[in-house]
């Protein structure tokens, strides 16, 4: 049930987590320049999460994967606007709690796809949920513009992040049989 992680899958998920970081900061720190309102990033940081965590469990199915692809997310994002303001420490935790609730809906429902999209949506909306309420609790900047229109974000979040899903089931498809990642897998 609860397996180790080798080197090499442990290596696959800081790569993973990293180049997902960057990616994201990228776009999503565009983003919010442009409204000025923190957690707009989510609209394009929806389908990179979805794609690379389809990618990541499929390369690597076991139980934490998600938890710690997401603490080591977290901990880069920390000096960043992404998830909030720079140094906003409620980022970790949500985060970490969100890949375990991830991990344990993944696990019960046997790494399935549907499985995956339906705990994305779930722990998604929950995930973007907190984040807008230790905002607001915090008083940080922008929360005022957040607000008005956090239920437009999660939803967008949710179908955009679904879409990642999917493009990244099909490039799953492509990849699967790949040298690099039967190596990794194995």
């Amino acid at each position: 049930m609860f397996k180790h992680f080798s080197t090499k899958e442990l290596v696959f998920i800081a790569m993973m987590s990293a180049s997902i970081f960057i990616i994201n900061l990228i776009s999503g720190s565009a983003i919010v320049g442009v409204t000025g309102i923190p957690m707009t990033s989510a609209f394009a940081t929806a389908i990179t999460m979805g794609l690379w965590i389809l990618i990541l469990i499929k390369v690597v199915p076991k139980v934490g994967a998600i938890t710690l692809f997401l603490l080591i997310y977290s901990i880069l994002e920390m000096p960043t606007t992404l998830g909030g303001a720079p140094g906003f420490w409620p980022k970790i935790p949500i985060n970490v709690i969100s890949g375990i609730l991830g991990d344990l809906f993944l696990y019960l429902t046997k790494y399935r796809l549907w499985g995956l999209i339906t705990g994305f949506i779930i722990i998604a909306s929950v995930n973007l949920g907190t984040f807008a309420f230790f905002l607001w609790v915090l008083g940080l900047p922008g929360v005022d513009k957040l607000l008005p229109i956090i239920h437009i974000i999660i939803v967008v979040y949710a179908v955009l992040g679904s879409l990642g899903i999917v493009i990244g089931n099909v490039i799953w498809k492509r990849i699967k049989d790949k040298r690099i990642i039967q190596q990794i897998s194995s």
